[in-house]
């Protein structure tokens, strides 16, 4: 057919068929039709040429397998004409969406999630349903036992099975649950484990007024997953089953549903999760007053160790609580020795959390659409606990501005966009006077008020430090604290002195500073080489030299890690010259840098 214009209409989502204009193309041979089922199936990518020899004839080939290949490539190109092409190491078979079932299918379940996000559910069943309709299980059947083509039908499936779910959710929400019976009652045999068909067909039933076909559909689903895989249904399921129990929900005459509290909803929301709120937060009044004032979706929030980004992050989330209904809470995106948890996991976590079942999804960015689709229509306060990178933020961001989200990180991510950036620096001296004063007693904190400006000055003012400081003292109030400042002035383990119960600055410090992995790790010794902050520009520089590839580039990266900071005087001068820069660090955390230096020999 060469270049000649002709109408094409391949279809996968069942049994192989191709029309050309208003004709059923013949293509008779086994192979040639297994040679076409897998270059529609990975549409407009290339497919090399071994990876097909592989797939027709196995682990040992025909000598002329190349020459067989070509031959049925040829044949295929009677019928596409230059839209099956070879590309230097492989063939690729061009298709758009209205000629590929496969591709018009993914467009369309696209649009009916944006309907969603938009609030237009009548519009976005239409569409979700039209993309169902598509669906004729299972899939390409004769080619199933092909690797090439099964891993595809396996993520086609996934995908179809999350679109279905969210189009039955909205029939049966829009109260349809009459017409979404016949393919529930179809797909919740077909699929028994998948928990969100079990609670849209449960749901359905109920409103039909068939809650006892209802109740024996969840027992039905307790005695396989006790059986396949020894588990119990999620909490969602239970809690549904409960309320069909005790009859909760209204109907109509005819079965229809009416929205009311007490109706059974197949998805739960995540509530108020929040850690509780510090009793004796002090200051941060700028920074509170920015986050809680500014209108973005997204805020991050950084400074290094014990800075306090979490309890900001906490204490802010429970000011902002009320106005997200659908819940609020503290994803940690790091374990507690400092390992960085997946993100894939995280979000496989959540949404088995509300009540669906993802088990099934391999694919890592169909998870992430499943996980923007439940945000979409929800108001969620997030707050992403000590992230590590960029990636990991992104990837749990809501597509939608509906739901806010809170980012900690001890680096500034300058990569990531579209946030607020709000940097920590440490408690001012009346700051931190008003926090001792509630850790210790104002009157024995203002009674030796030289003694805590002494450590103030010699040890910073990091909520951390502090926090950790005034746990000891209030145990030991027969201890003066001009004493307690001679003791650390003393002190040659100075890390040693600032723990309370099981909380360590030095455990801190080490989980953060003392991975052998760790990028920032020569210049982080250098630093310990030094006199104590505030450094200059040029001392910086002569430090880094010979250690790092370019002094300049390592002075940044510090800075982006959080480990130098500028002193706000610095930052706010309009003009700074090279020779005057100056940068700045925490105390304790030098000191941990030169215990390092000396522990490593240099």
């Amino acid at each position: 057919m060469g270049n000649a214009a002709f109408r094409l209409h391949c279809s996968i989502l069942g049994p192989l068929e191709v029309r050309v204009d208003d004709y059923t193309a013949v293509i008779g041979a086994p192979k040639q039709r297994l040679l076409l089922a897998i270059l529609l199936c990975h549409a407009n990518a290339v497919i090399p040429s071994d990876q097909l020899i592989d797939a027709l004839w196995g682990e040992r080939p025909p000598r002329t397998a190349r020459k067989n290949l070509q031959v049925y490539v040829s044949g295929l190109r009677k019928i596409f004409g230059d839209r099956l092409s070879f590309e230097g190491w492989g063939y690729r078979l061009f298709a758009g969406r209205e000629e590929l079932d496969l591709l018009r299918f993914v467009e369309l379940a696209r649009s009916g999630r944006a309907a969603v996000r938009a609030g237009d559910l009548a519009v976005a069943a239409e569409l979700l349903g039209e993309a169902v309709r598509m669906w004729h299980d299972p899939p390409l059947a004769e080619f199933s036992h092909v690797p090439l083509v099964a891993g595809e039908l396996a993520r086609s499936t996934d995908l179809f099975l999350s679109v279905y779910e969210d189009w039955v959710e909205l029939e049966i929400e829009l109260s349809h649950h009459v017409e979404a019976l016949a393919s529930l009652d179809l797909l919740a045999s077909r699929f028994p484990a998948r928990e969100r068909i079990a609670a849209a067909r449960m749901t359905a039933l109920y409103r039909c007024g068939r809650a006892s076909e209802a109740l024996s559909h969840f027992e039905g689903l307790r005695r396989h997953l006790a059986a396949e895989i020894g588990l119990d249904p999620s909490p969602v399921l239970r809690n549904l089953y409960q309320e069909i129990l005790r009859g909760e929900g209204r109907r109509t005459a005819d079965g229809a549903g009416h929205a009311g509290a007490g109706r059974p909803r197949p998805i739960q929301t995540l509530a108020n999760q929040l850690p509780r709120d510090i009793a004796d937060f002090v200051g941060r009044e700028r920074e509170v007053r920015r986050i809680v004032d500014e209108a973005a979706a997204v805020t991050l929030i950084t400074g290094g160790p014990g800075i306090g980004k979490t309890a900001l992050a906490v204490h802010v989330a429970h000011m902002l609580a009320p106005g997200f209904p659908d819940g609020a809470l503290v994803v940690a995106l790091r374990r507690h020795c400092g390992d960085t948890r997946g993100t894939v996991d995280l979000q496989r976590e959540l949404l088995e959390g509300v009540g669906l079942n993802v088990a099934g999804i391999r694919d890592d960015d169909v998870l992430a659409s499943v996980w923007r689709s439940w945000l979409a229509n929800r108001k969620i306060l997030l707050v992403l606990d000590d992230s590590p990178d960029e990636s990991s933020v992104r990837m749990l961001l809501p597509g939608t501005t509906a739901s806010k989200v809170l980012v900690t990180s001890r680096s500034r991510l300058s990569g990531l966009e579209s946030v607020t950036r709000v940097g920590l620096e440490e408690l001012s001296a009346a700051e931190g006077l008003e926090f001792m004063g509630r850790l210790i007693g104002h009157d024995r904190v203002f009674g030796d008020l030289p003694a805590v400006t002494a450590i103030f000055e010699q040890y910073g003012v990091s909520p951390l430090a502090l926090r950790l400081l005034g746990g000891r003292l209030s145990g030991l109030r027969h201890v003066p604290l001009a004493h307690l400042a001679e003791r650390l002035y003393r002190s040659e383990n100075i890390l040693d002195e600032f723990v309370a119960g099981e909380t360590s600055l030095r455990d801190r410090f080490e989980e953060c500073y003392n991975r052998p992995s760790w990028a920032h790790r020569p210049a982080f010794l250098a630093l310990g080489a030094l006199p104590g902050p505030p450094f200059g520009h040029d001392e910086l520089v002569a430090a880094l030299e010979g250690i790092v590839t370019s002094a300049e580039r390592a002075i940044e990266s510090l800075l982006e890690a959080n480990i130098l900071s500028v002193p706000q005087k610095a930052a706010d001068e309009a003009e700074v010259v090279a020779h005057s820069m100056a940068y700045t660090m925490s105390p304790l955390a030098h000191r941990f840098a030169t215990e390092l230096r000396r522990h490593h020999g240099r």
